[in-house]
């Protein structure tokens, strides 16, 4: 009988679960979509309950469309965003609705890490900027402004953890690629700070313990396994956060390769055998789903949902018809580039890599009558684009380069932005046979828990797999030089000060 792994990714947008085998191919896949609530400015919640019920759901869904024999999937494991924080009681109930990674009402809590710790020593200790996104100032919002929830809440979970408690893990566990975007991780010694705990008054008693990624933390629930017509002694094995395992998809294992994620965020990671601390401390330094190794990643909050967010916005300025990313592809392909002057700012959700500025916001600049819709998609893509060029600016400073960019995520379908992206960058840049490297990535990590594969290295030669390249144009990137200098200077006039 052929061995088979299940991999779910548990996104922003939504969930979606996919049934390997050991060469990487598909053999059933579901999706389902949920929401992020609003409830205020700058303020990003989602309820945690739905994001585990569709996990449950894609799960039992993929397994039924596979036709595989449910005794043939060894192992469970998950891709998952980062950050989210999900405050529970001892049932592993959900206390309050998530506080996303997107979500910036943290801001006093950010100023109070500054003062109490100071942005050299915290960068040093985490390998992270202080910035609304990571879990720490999430965590302490709670303790300052609902500190009876505080004093209920048996574990602050990121959503990886809440899934592998929930789906039976044995323990209150979470992974150390997720936990590095704590905020209260030694990156350098992989394990809780001690000292930023306490300097903080974090109740250390609150945290899960960690694992590495790849490690068996348990087995299905039954309850889960008679759900999803899956064995109860299916393995659960931790995998990582969405942009770690997207990086082992990728084959994103050794110094000289590097990923773009275009997905809800944008993220550029490479790989390392030692810590990437950055001298200026703008780009973050984490620890890899592959255990012993780490990652510089730069982060963009607003990536691929820049794009559905002109898609919605045009949708429902025409009732919902005929908007899609195809045809959004097809009216930016009709504009040169450079969109006729357009310039856009994707900080939808605030400034992630290098500027970490919470204040920033979504910007067109230059916009005209003669601007149609096509101008203004194309200009999104060529945002984020400029965007991920900054980040790719800053790995060079710190002797980063990189030798072959691989492209990820939805954004990597379209064969228009993978274009943009190396005229942009002006490298080559190669799309993968596996769009969903997240999900890949934590396969590989599955079976390697499970014992189908030795290492990792195994796991990722005989699953990862690339497909075509993009080259650069000399003349297309000679415009978008252009258009680089006109995004940075656009961002320096707008917000000089640097959060």
């Amino acid at each position: 009988m052929a061995d088979y792994i299940a991999a779910i990714d548990c996104g922003t947008t939504g969930a979606k679960a996919i049934i390997f085998d050991r060469a990487g191919s598909w053999h059933g896949t579901a999706y389902q979509e949920y929401p992020c609530d609003f409830p205020a400015p700058n303020r990003v919640e989602q309820d945690a309950e739905q994001l585990f019920e569709a996990c449950v759901d894609v799960l039992s869904r993929a397994v039924s469309d596979s036709g595989v024999d449910p005794a043939a999937i060894k192992a469970l494991s998950f891709s998952t965003q980062r950050c989210t924080l999900i405050p529970v009681d001892r049932d592993c109930k959900p206390l309050r609705a998530a506080i996303s990674w997107q979500d910036n009402r943290s801001d006093a809590q950010c100023d109070a890490i500054r003062q109490t710790i100071g942005e050299r020593a915290f960068y040093q200790a985490t390998g992270l900027p202080i910035a609304n996104v990571w879990t720490l100032p999430s965590i302490l919002w709670i303790r300052d402004i609902e500190p009876g929830l505080y004093a209920d809440t048996h574990k602050f979970l990121n959503p990886h953890g809440f899934l592998l408690k929930r789906m039976g893990a044995d323990t209150y566990v979470e992974d150390l690629s997720n936990a590095s975007l704590h905020g209260l991780v030694s990156v350098a010694r992989a394990q809780w700070d001690d000292d930023l705990i306490a300097a903080t008054d974090v109740d250390r008693a609150k945290l899960p313990d960690l694992v590495p990624s790849g490690e068996v933390v348990g087995t299905l629930d039954p309850a889960i396994a008679e759900r999803t017509g899956l064995s109860a002694d299916t393995l659960l094995v931790a995998g990582g956060g969405d942009q770690q395992c997207a990086g082992i998809g990728a084959g994103v294992i050794r110094a000289g390769i590097g990923s773009v994620t275009l997905g809800t965020a944008g993220v550029v990671i490479c790989s390392f055998d030692e810590p990437p601390f950055d001298p200026n401390g703008a780009i973050p330094a984490e620890l890899h789903a592959y255990p012993g190794k780490y990652i510089c990643e730069g982060l963009q909050a607003t990536a691929g949902a820049a794009l559905k967010w002109l898609r919605n916005v045009a949708q429902d300025a025409t009732d919902g018809k005929g908007i899609e990313y195809a045809l959004f592809n097809e009216m930016a392909a009709g504009v040169p580039p450079g969109s006729d002057g357009l310039v856009f700012l994707p900080h939808l959700a605030g400034a992630g890599a290098p500027q970490w500025n919470s204040s920033a916001t979504g910007t067109f600049h230059g916009l005209t009558q003669g601007h149609g819709l096509g101008a203004m998609a194309r200009s999104v893509m060529e945002g984020v684009a400029c965007q991920n060029a900054l980040i790719l600016n800053e790995f060079e400073k710190a002797d980063r380069a990189l030798e072959e960019i691989r492209l990820t995520g939805g954004g990597a379908q379209s064969a228009l932005w993978s274009q943009i992206q190396a005229d942009i960058y002006n490298r080559p840049v190669r799309r993968l046979k596996e769009d969903e490297a997240g999900l890949l990535g934590a396969a590989i990590l599955a079976a390697v828990g499970a014992g189908l594969f030795a290492t990792i290295e195994e796991g990722v030669r005989q699953m990862v797999s690339t497909l075509e390249s993009y080259e650069p144009d000399p003349d297309r990137h000679s415009a978008y030089s252009d258009l680089l200098a006109s995004y940075s200077d656009l961002y320096d006039r707008l917000y000089r000060q640097r959060f």
